[in-house]
């Protein structure tokens, strides 16, 4: 229930004051995505999510720059074939070896026009946010199991909890 707190108050903040300083609210929330689909969380997780989202970035602006330079037939649907391939293999090389993360990176580049700068500080932003919101997520638990009394109405937190996984 902490986490479930925290999330909501830190992305309904994080919402409000996004635009106000010129970033994307949305892509933020795709880099909070990229931060808890890694699954390990902590300050490697979110370092990792910052690499890969900026690994797409840069993956989804090769597609952009090669497609605006290179006169071929469908170049875009060339381009992204041949840069998907590459983001594949770049999910296979450690410390970006989350594809997931890389492609999100990139689909987003097209969703903001190829306005990189401002998507990768968002994205970059939105790492810190998942970050932060399981850091506060582990305060208030704790914070909870020093306000709330171990047995409440006779049922301590242990029995509690398993009745709800049942």
């Amino acid at each position: 229930m902490g986490l479930v707190l925290a999330t909501g108050l830190l992305c309904g903040i994080w919402t409000f004051i996004a635009p106000l300083v010129g970033m994307f609210s949305w892509a933020g929330f795709a880099g909070c995505t990229t931060f808890f689909s890694i699954g390990t969380g902590g300050g490697r997780a979110m370092g990792k999510a910052m690499l890969c989202n900026t690994t797409g970035v840069a993956c989804g602006m090769m597609i952009l720059g090669l497609a605006a330079t290179v006169n071929i037939p469908n170049e875009v649907a060339v381009f992204s074939g041949v840069v998907t391939c590459l983001m594949c293999l770049l999910g296979k090389v450690w410390p970006i070896d989350y594809t997931p993360g890389i492609f999100m990176g990139c689909f987003t580049t097209f969703a903001a026009n190829g306005q990189w700068v401002v998507l990768t500080v968002s994205l970059l932003s939105g790492a810190v946010l998942g970050f932060l919101c399981a850091e506060l997520g582990k305060k208030f638990s704790s914070w909870y199991q020093k306000v709330v009394p171990e047995n409440v109405a006779g049922v301590t937190h242990e029995e509690w909890k398993s009745s709800i996984k049942k």
